[in-house]
């Protein structure tokens, strides 16, 4: 299907006609609705629109785990502080997407961070934003920790991955044994990498996820379905935000 829906984005502000594209079998749009002008897909316009609602002095100091992508050059543009990363520990990549970012007039270095080992100091945050990179962690529990570590007291999370809110625990579809080697238990599953190739995913997140952020050191998490037709998201995309 290639249908558009009209609606004002949320991050360029401009009125356009978001395509939906390729709709998958599940029906589900989260993946599409690309903005023309930015680039942004439906899920980056989703939690663009619950950051950007936060008053400025409650998101001066966001950090977003992203930073060679639509979503962290369109919202650097509302938000000149706004700190990303990569998972790229070669050098030779950062320089990579370093030159994507400047291609794009976002004139920054593409920073590494593990987010399982975060090089910020703790509470010097006020917001972490993390979109579909959770799934693709081995240990998911330590980068909680890791975001609830980062974020001052009353800072708070925003967290988007595949979600499955009729499931109430977290399915686990790989693991790595005692020597070190991946074990499958479920047939392999990747994800498309806008930088190219696929990466494995981990997990599939329910309701379980609510309690493992609390495990994790936060005070509230809540899932929210984030729906606006005026803003080119006919459908609910799920937010999970989490209070320090």
């Amino acid at each position: 299907m290639n249908a558009a829906v009209e609606g004002r984005c949320v991050l360029c502000r401009a009125l356009v006609q978001f395509e939906t594209g390729v709709v998958p079998d599940d029906g589900s749009l989260r993946e599409t609705l690309r903005c023309p002008r930015c680039g942004c897909i439906a899920r980056q316009r989703a939690v663009a629109a619950m950051l950007l609602d936060m008053p400025a002095r409650q998101r001066a100091r966001t950090y977003l785990t992203e930073q060679a992508s639509t979503l962290y050059v369109a919202l650097r543009r509302r938000m000149p502080g706004l700190l990303g990363s990569e998972w790229a520990p070669s050098p030779w990549r950062r320089l990579r997407l370093s030159a994507w970012l400047w291609r794009h007039r976002a004139l920054a270095r593409v920073r590494h961070q593990d987010v399982t080992a975060l090089h910020f100091a703790d509470a010097r945050l006020d917001v972490v934003a993390s979109l579909d990179v959770l799934e693709h962690v081995p240990d998911y529990a330590a980068a909680l920790r890791e975001f609830a570590r980062v974020l001052r007291p009353g800072g708070r999370l925003l967290l988007c991955v595949p979600f499955m809110p009729g499931h109430e625990g977290i399915e686990t579809l790989a693991r790595t044994d005692a020597d070190g080697r991946l074990v499958h238990l479920q047939p392999p599953e990747y994800h498309g990498d806008p930088m190219g190739g696929g990466v494995l995913c981990w997990h599939r997140f329910g309701l379980g996820l609510l309690q493992a952020l609390r495990d994790a050191g936060f005070r509230e998490a809540e899932a929210l379905p984030v729906q606006d037709p005026e803003a080119g998201l006919p459908q609910p995309v799920w937010v999970i935000s989490a209070l320090r």
